[in-house]
């Protein structure tokens, strides 16, 4: 339970976006003088992060019970998204990777991307990796990295 939590919040824009609101929400809500709003961005907050946990739960049932395809991965990109730990350790900070793709599915050509990498993915040298589609929606497409 702990790791899917805390990969709603490590892979995805939107699960950062939601942890930081509910931060901001909870230190409103909990300081010497309340802020009115505070109940609004808390409740804001976590449908966000509701909202990251259901895109996460979608893709790793794609991965548990989609069709698998051959994939060429196009990009190993970084996000522009930086992450700082604010510690002294000569780190300044972390810009996830994201890793980008193609793939066929019934003489049709689609583009997907990866979740937020925290670490280098590992591909090999030709760049053929697979994917998981659903073949109702094949535009619908993930991978299957571990969560963290």
């Amino acid at each position: 339970m702990m790791r899917k939590l805390a990969a709603v919040f490590l892979c995805s824009a939107l699960g950062w976006v939601g942890g930081i609101l509910f931060v901001l929400g909870a230190l409103w809500w909990f300081s010497p003088s309340p802020l009115p709003l505070a109940p609004v961005l808390l409740a804001i907050a976590l449908a966000v992060i509701l909202i990251a946990w259901a895109r996460l739960h979608k893709d790793e049932t794609l991965v548990e019970n989609g069709v698998s395809v051959p994939a060429q991965v196009t990009e190993i990109a970084r996000s522009t998204a930086k992450i700082s730990f604010g510690l002294s350790n000569g780190i300044d900070g972390a810009h996830p990777y994201i890793l980008h793709y193609q793939y066929h599915f019934d003489g049709k050509e689609y583009t997907g991307r990866s979740r937020l990498l925290w670490a280098p993915p590992k591909v090999p040298e030709n760049r053929r990796i697979h994917v998981y589609l659903d073949p109702a929606r094949p535009a619908r497409s993930a991978l299957d990295f571990p969560i963290i």
